[in-house]
């Protein structure tokens, strides 16, 4: 029974990679359980040992791609539940769609595996390994791009070894953990090699106790520390997917954001030196046709930002349309601005938006020539100019990431800024892992680049995060509320990262290819 148990995986290739996928999906936040990675992806290697044929490599990886991103991403079908009668026809793409198109670049990893190495080597082992990293990088940038799950957050409940991302970002994170993860697939390979299966026995041991401990010492010596000359008022309106959609409740919220706000003010505890307050309200809080249209919107929201002893700039997710298109159809803008009240009125000090639109969600691929617009619509946002620094006077000079650009590591890059803004609305995924894995991210963004980030969400999850990735202060999901704190203060010199990008997530991957290219031609 146990033999048929062992040779289950070599004798179903495909399906047994399906449920390895599926098992290591476990690894990522929230659960982060680890070692289910280690245990799904090493047996995945030994099984693309054994596997001769370069197409069915590549079907096997890609049903490995698929349990994982089916399982990581199950919850996007929630945004579809909240008007199933009008989307029902994207049911079938958002649970096994999206996942075949995450999956097509393991595909070709996959392929190139198995051509270019021989059965049951190390090498094989090593060349898999850097195709798969690559692929994932590819990810990126594949149908608009979508990284999400990178197998480097699973470390973002294991804050020391999360530190890595200060030297070479999520991506070189990600290689490193493959390769830890593969420790027991290597010994697998090595059985009959004792000098090499002992080397990398030491290798895996003060690798990881080296990440561990730069990582602990890097915390331990860096308490979070902040300014006191600005401070933050985040605001979470839990709301529901159904009332934003409901433009007759539009004053409403509008009001709940004010009352909250207001409330916020009433709570604040100031110093003696505190010259700025940056209140942030979530994504697209705020309708520019509300306040525009509705006098009194002005009005309340002018006087809440009015009369207090420090000057006060509103960071908000803006709703405004741009100019009319060729067609006669109006252009939307899915926006962050900064506002300020003086004399009454409010004032626009700057404004980004978002350059990257989510596919399906906030654009349509091929609107026209499919004429999908009539069946969903809504014809999608435009899309914005690229990443910009926003400054008002007085206030911190601020990156923004709107939503979904927080999961892409270079749209964090901010020179000249000295903190981030992430306003999202994960009301649509309720309680569920997508939530917190985009949290995770967030997190990331943070190291990476060794800035805080203020992070408001319409609901769940609202978080002051440090420059080291750590949550200083946050808001549950499904909690309506405010979060008052000083700024974290960003690390001056900024971080290896914010230097050399990608390089050492390129360079490990030139290091694999040299592995590879050495122990097939000796």
């Amino acid at each position: 029974m146990i033999a048929r148990l062992k040779d289950f995986p070599f004798r179903f290739p495909v399906l047994s990679s399906i449920l390895l996928g599926a098992f290591s999906m476990l690894a990522m936040p929230p659960t982060s359980f680890w070692p289910a990675l280690m245990i799904g992806f090493s047996i995945m290697i030994v099984l693309m040992g054994r596997v001769t044929n370069p197409w069915k490599g590549a079907w096997c990886v890609f049903g490995f791609g698929m349990g994982f991103f089916t399982l990581s991403l199950w919850w996007i079908v929630n945004a579809l539940m909240i008007d199933i009668e009008v989307y029902w026809w994207a049911m079938g793409f958002s649970i096994l769609g999206l996942p075949v198109l995450l999956s097509i670049c393991w595909f070709i990893a996959g392929w190139l595996t198995i051509r270019f190495s021989r059965p049951q080597s190390f090498e094989r082992a090593i060349l898999f390994i850097t195709l798969l990293a690559l692929a994932e990088y590819g990810r990126a940038f594949n149908l608009t791009g979508f990284p999400w799950n990178l197998f480097g957050y699973i470390w973002i409940n294991i804050p020391p070894l999360a530190q890595l991302a200060a030297l070479g970002g999520a991506y070189f994170v990600t290689v490193v953990t493959m390769y830890w993860m593969a420790l027991p697939a290597f010994l697998h390979y090595t059985k009959t090699r004792k000098k090499l299966r002992y080397a990398i026995i030491a290798a895996w041991i003060l690798s990881v106790a080296a990440a561990f401990t730069y990582g602990a010492v890097r915390l331990q010596t860096n308490p979070t520390t902040y300014r006191d000359d600005t401070m933050a008022i985040i605001i979470q309106p839990d709301l529901k997917p159904e009332q934003k959609m409901d433009a007759s409740s539009g004053q409403d919220m509008f009001n709940l954001h004010v009352m909250l706000t207001i409330e916020a003010f009433r709570n604040l505890d100031v110093t003696p030196n505190t010259k700025t307050v940056t209140v942030i309200w979530p994504e697209t809080a705020l309708d520019e046709h509300l306040v525009v249209s509705v006098p009194e919107a002005e009005t309340s929201l002018a006087g809440a930002l009015s009369g207090h002893p420090y000057k006060v700039e509103l960071v908000t997710g803006l709703w405004r349309q741009g100019e009319r298109k060729a067609n006669g159809r109006p252009s939307y803008y899915n926006s962050i601005a900064l506002i300020s009240a003086r004399d009454g009125k409010l004032q626009v000090d700057d404004m980004y938006d978002k350059h990257h639109l989510v596919p399906f969600g906030e654009f349509l691929p091929m609107e026209q020539l499919l004429g999908l617009t009539p069946l969903v619509g809504f014809a999608g946002f435009e899309w914005g100019t690229g990443t910009k620094v926003l400054s008002a006077p007085g206030v911190p000079p601020v990156s923004p990431m709107i939503c979904f650009e927080a999961i892409f590591p270079w749209y964090g890059a901010s020179e000249g800024a000295d903190w981030l803004v992430n306003t999202s609305n994960d009301g649509w995924y309720k309680d569920t892992p997508g939530p917190y894995q985009h949290l995770a991210m967030t997190q990331f963004r943070a190291i990476e680049q060794g800035k805080p980030i203020m992070r408001s969400a319409t609901t769940g999850i609202s978080a002051v995060i440090d420059p080291y990735g750590r949550i200083v202060k946050g808001l549950p999901y499904y909690q309506q509320g405010y979060i008052n704190s000083a700024f974290p203060t960003k690390i001056m010199d900024g971080t290896l990262y914010t230097r050399f990008g990608e390089s050492l997530f390129f360079l490990v991957l030139g290091l694999g290819l040299a592995a590879f290219w050495h122990l097939r031609f000796r």
